[in-house]
């Protein structure tokens, strides 16, 4: 005699179910130890104090090229080129 739909559907349901909790907790699992990885990496190792470097002096053509591509990234992208 062939099992009945329910009698297929019911254990299916119940394994997907307790399929999907595992994953669940799994990855909570993993995002709180990342978490609390990313905290004892920041305790222990602070991050360093950048150093400001002075900018360098901007040459007259370097100027230039600079105005030159602003413009250009400014200006609305279309296919017809206007």
């Amino acid at each position: 005699m062939e099992p009945s739909f329910t009698e297929l559907l019911i254990p299916g349901l119940k394994l997907m179910l307790v399929g999907m909790g595992i994953v669940f907790l799994f990855l909570s699992l993993l995002v709180w130890i990342i978490g609390m990885t990313a905290k004892l990496v920041k305790n222990v190792n602070p991050p360093l104090e950048q150093v400001r470097r002075p900018g360098l002096p901007i040459e007259a053509d370097e100027a230039e090229l600079v105005a030159a591509i602003a413009v250009a990234l400014r200006q609305p992208r279309g296919s017809n080129g206007r």
